[in-house]
């Protein structure tokens, strides 16, 4: 059983294989079709407008006799041609050495099919030959190699005999040998087909195993730059192309990655990007890109320019579309892991500070509580001045614990709602609210929301009202990595015992320590920007809070 088989031969042998393939199972699912050979038409356009009716991409053998004319591939054609051109076509119907002789003595050599041919277009057969009469110079005798499926040949021998003025002869040769030689050539064909086929599944085999190392290789990858770069390599070592270019795709961004060259369709890419197609081969041929996709998301696009060997490019492209596969899945799953990896972050962080809003709401605020009620029942018994002291420092106690909350509520909100603040404007707002000595050098824009205010007034007033400052200086230095902001004061400083954990939850240093959750939230929220802070001794008296941080971009 064939599959995927065409034949197309001259019309004057239909009948004999049409003979051979009806009915024979051997050659079950071969198609044909038939072109009709002529000297004043364009050969090769009547074998291709064949090609065209049978409607067929695959491989196709063509049979055809010696002056069947050279056979180029059109550029519209996609499939594979094999051309099997013997060197006198008659030789399948009767053999070399039966008819050798007959072509010594100079016999013109034809079978019934050709006169029939001949008979519906006798202008368009031998045309040239018979209008300047030069076919009786050339030949001496007409022998007509009969297969027996032409009823009415003799008469058609016969009259076109008497219009060539050549006499003709009759050989019976049936079917038989033309059989063997068909089936022989069908086969071999075959046979070559299935061996292109093999060498096509080892290559592919050798491109799927190397897929699956890739694979292995890439799944434990948590780092997108580590993947695309693995990526990019893949593909340099399957197709040997001279550019690897791959762009990343993030939402609406793109990023430009130079895996190997920095040449680029840039273009071309970006008409992909926006197309519904998940590939496209470049104009010379050479080369290709292909989507990296997860489901319906474009991940990426790479790039592959100058394959080695062109004329294996749809292999190429059929493999790096399976490798393009694995890809995606790789950068999606390291994607998915960093935003839940993220999302764990923030759910403890929103845990934390629902832990510490509890503590809060349940002990220090109904502590004050208590500590008002208290007062208020002592008050009414006796008047005195310090009961009054006692409730006001609770409830002012309360006050600040409730602005701490206020100040939590902000650590759980997101990077994405940051916005870019000045900090020398937000330092300048903060010292109108002090009476203290100021000095400021610099400035910075970096990425932050309100909360970034409010960590600079806790440390300015914890200098202030706990340290007994009565001079600040704030310094500023700014470069592409970093902000760096130090607020010095000259108070009086802070125990190297108690540096270590100042900024803990809770934790109260001094007589006028209030809540506890000042410092602790301020470093919370400078973590949320990804920055730093820590506290050193100033010199030579007092304490220097230094907050890191990364620079805005203004673009």
């Amino acid at each position: 059983m064939f599959y995927d088989h065409y034949v197309i031969a001259p019309e004057f042998i239909r009948r004999e294989i049409g003979s051979l393939v009806e009915g024979n199972t051997q050659l079950q699912g071969i198609k044909t079709s038939f072109f009709l050979p002529s000297s004043d038409k364009d050969n090769e356009c009547l074998i291709f407008d064949a090609i065209k009716e049978m409607k067929c991409d695959n491989d196709i053998l063509l049979l055809c006799d010696a002056s069947c004319p050279p056979v180029s591939v059109p550029d519209d054609y996609c499939g594979s041609l094999k051309v099997s051109r013997p060197v006198d076509l008659y030789n399948m119907f009767a053999g070399d050495r039966r008819l050798q002789e007959h072509k010594d003595a100079g016999a013109f050599i034809t079978i019934p099919g050709w006169l029939e041919s001949w008979q519906h277009d006798p202008d368009g057969m031998l045309s040239s030959m018979l209008l300047d009469g030069s076919f009786s110079e050339r030949y001496s005798s007409i022998l007509i190699l009969d297969t027996g499926l032409y009823p009415g040949m003799p008469l058609i021998a016969k009259r076109f005999s008497e219009q060539v003025g050549v006499p003709f002869s009759i050989m019976d040769v049936g079917i038989e040998h033309f059989k063997l030689e068909f089936d022989n050539m069908v086969l071999q064909w075959s046979i070559e087909k299935k061996q292109d086929q093999l060498k096509v599944c080892n290559r592919k085999a050798a491109s799927y195993a190397m897929s699956i190392d890739f694979i292995k290789t890439i799944a434990d990858l948590t780092d997108e730059a580590t993947a695309i770069d693995s990526i990019c390599k893949l593909f340099s070592t399957m197709f040997a192309p001279k550019n690897v270019v791959y762009y990343s795709f993030h939402e609406n961004e793109i990023e430009l990655k130079y895996c190997k060259s920095p040449e680029s369709e840039k273009e071309l890419i970006m008409n992909l990007r926006d197309s519904d197609s998940n590939y496209v081969v470049f104009d010379k041929e050479d080369g290709f890109a292909i989507k990296i996709l997860a489901a319906e998301d474009l991940l990426g696009i790479i790039e592959i320019h100058g394959v080695a060997f062109p004329e294996y490019l749809d292999e190429y492209l059929s493999v790096g579309y399976d490798l393009a596969k694995a890809s995606g899945l790789a950068i999606s799953n390291i994607r998915r892991y960093h935003e839940l990896f993220r999302s764990r972050e923030e759910h403890v962080k929103l845990t934390e500070t629902l832990r510490t809003t509890n503590r809060i709401l349940r002990h220090d605020i109904a502590n004050d509580l208590q500590i008002v009620l208290g007062a208020l029942d002592l008050l009414e018994e006796n008047y005195d001045e310090k009961f009054l002291l006692m409730i006001r420092k609770a409830a002012n106690k309360s006050a600040s614990l409730i602005e701490n909350m206020k100040e939590l509520d902000q650590l759980s909100v997101g990077v994405d709602q940051l916005e870019i603040l000045n900090v020398k404007e937000l330092m300048e707002s903060i010292m109108g609210k002090h009476s203290v000595e100021f000095n400021m050098v610099g400035n910075c824009a970096v990425m932050g929301d309100k909360a970034l205010s409010s960590v600079l007034d806790n440390i300015i007033s914890n200098a202030i009202v706990h340290g007994d400052a009565s001079k600040i200086d704030i310094v500023m230095q700014n470069d592409d990595t970093s902000c760096k902001i130090s607020i010095s004061d000259n108070g009086v400083g802070i125990p190297d015992s108690v540096k270590p954990k100042i900024f803990d939850e809770g934790y109260k240093y001094g007589k006028t320590g209030h809540t506890g959750f000042g410092l602790y939230i301020a470093k919370k929220t400078i973590e949320r920007y990804s920055g730093s802070i820590h506290v050193e001794d100033n010199d030579p008296v007092g304490s220097t809070f230094v907050i890191g941080l990364k620079p805005a971009r203004i673009h």
